[in-house]
């Protein structure tokens, strides 16, 4: 089990998607996490999950909680390394920490970082590094005999590997096999497996996801796709095609967020069903696919305006609703599981 030191300096909000996801669902992997800005907390004081990890200001300060790792745990505006995680990172490989980067900018390919590593013995793990060489699209979905389940949303940000890792730990409690395909950087890490899809040639997202899912097919009882973007984004919708296509899904997991006014490019957010509409029609000349549910984010909304929202959700729509996170998802899990049963 690897012990890792997460970097958030200065990004403890919405683009420490990485770090978030370890605390929430592996936190007996992080030893603490390096933020100067939160010194002294802990990551319960700042993000309600984590609980006492420390959070410290310096490697230096890191190396008494023993880590072996330093991983980057933000998703930063345009996936480069800023110049002050840079010298923390330096820091950690002179005092033989190994990476783990999920960003865009492949740290091995930096001259002084890997130079540094090399020097000091240090590995250098890219999560976003597609495989070499790239698969293209064969087909196989035609014999698979195993269903597969992406998620979809209506904006990124929008809780899609969330809902994906939250479908396959409460199918796992049922008693089902399920098998998790990661598409990000994120999913990679919780799942150990997968690939980057926003980082293959769009030519090749579609065989790249469906090489992945051929791997697992067989030995599971359900493919769980971590799903990508939006087909209603403006800067995202390729990737999403890609892997509609590339995972050829027999069902759909909606996620979205009700209170949301405006995309994260600022577009006014296009209707729930509009966006479903979307990814069926685009399913309709390869095969049938169907919604089993609606993953909804109410993080914005109490208890009590949360309940009423997914009670509207239930009832507009011929699948279930729920935030999967607040209060568990069950009419979800039992209408996949349903579904299951019945292909």
């Amino acid at each position: 089990m690897p012990r890792y030191a997460i970097l958030v300096e200065g990004h403890f909000n919405i683009y420490a998607k990485t770090c978030n996801s370890v605390l929430r669902y592996k936190p007996e992997e992080a030893v603490c996490c390096v933020d100067s800005e939160n010194m002294g907390k802990t990551t319960n004081d700042v993000m309600k999950i984590g609980g006492d990890t420390p959070i410290v200001n310096n490697i230096n300060n890191a190396l008494q909680y023993n880590p072996d790792s330093l991983l980057i745990g933000v998703a930063t505006l345009g996936g480069y390394l800023p110049e002050n995680m840079r010298k923390i990172v330096l820091s950690a490989i002179e005092k033989g920490l190994n990476i783990v980067c999920g960003l865009h900018e492949f740290l091995s390919n930096d001259l002084e970082i890997s130079g540094l590593a090399k020097k000091h013995g240090v590995i250098i793990t890219d999560l976003r590094k597609p495989p070499v060489p790239l698969s293209f699209t064969k087909g196989s979905w035609k014999n698979r005999n195993t269903p597969v389940l992406l998620t979809i949303g209506t904006d990124c940000d929008s809780g899609k590997m969330t809902a994906a890792w939250e479908i396959k730990n409460k199918l796992q409690k049922k008693g089902i096999k399920p098998a998790f395909v990661g598409t990000g950087q994120t999913g990679i890490l919780l799942g150990e497996a997968g690939v980057a899809v926003d980082a293959v040639i769009s030519d090749f997202v579609a065989g790249a996801i469906e090489a992945e899912i051929d791997k697992v097919a067989d030995s599971c009882d359900i493919v769980i796709v971590e799903g990508q973007g939006s087909l209603t984004h403006a800067a995202y919708s390729g990737v999403t095609l890609g892997l509609l296509h590339g995972s050829m899904p027999d069902m759909l997991v909606m996620c979205h967020e009700p209170a949301r006014k405006f995309d994260t490019f600022d577009y006014p957010m296009q209707p729930m069903n509009n966006n479903l509409q979307l990814n069926t029609d685009l399913m309709k000349p390869f095969k049938s696919t169907i919604c089993v549910g609606a993953c909804l984010i109410t993080i914005s909304e109490n208890d009590a305006s949360a309940k009423e929202t997914i009670m509207n959700y239930n009832h507009d729509y011929d699948f279930p609703a729920d935030d999967i996170v607040r209060f568990g998802g069950g009419s979800i899990i039992s209408n996949i599981i349903d579904s299951l049963n019945s292909i």
